[in-house]
């Protein structure tokens, strides 16, 4: 089986007040503060070895800069949708190798690759 990102979407305020994602750097008695917090929502799509294909979303709440690197994030809403045909007992791959690990691993390594090229830029 393949997973791919087919689209990122919902980069937007965590505050969810239809405001916009934000970071920015402050300095508070000479030490910098990295100020962040957005919402992130990735599509993505898996192929198995028979050909059929499954799509869904999985979306990353509050990610901001309170997060630890390697601490992995909340994913709170997690969907997939799939032909009448797609294999019932291909669920627990999916749930494993996108929602658990695999995808869901490799976004967040993504995410914490973002948190350090923010810190040191500014």
């Amino acid at each position: 089986a393949s997973v791919k990102v087919t689209e990122i979407s919902k980069l937007i305020s965590s505050k969810k007040a239809g405001g916009s994602a934000h970071a920015s750097v402050a300095k508070v008695r000479g030490k910098k503060k990295y100020i962040f917090e957005l919402t992130i929502c990735v599509h993505w799509e898996i192929t198995l070895g028979n050909g059929q294909t499954c799509k869904g979303k999985m979306t990353f709440f509050d990610v901001d800069g309170t997060h630890q690197i390697g601490d992995g994030y909340d994913v709170l809403d997690y969907s997939m949708e799939a032909k009448s045909d797609f294999p019932a007992d291909a669920k627990h791959l999916l749930d494993r190798f996108v929602r658990d690990g695999g995808l869901r691993t490799e976004v967040e390594k993504k995410l914490d690759g973002w948190i350090d090229i923010f810190r040191e830029t500014y």
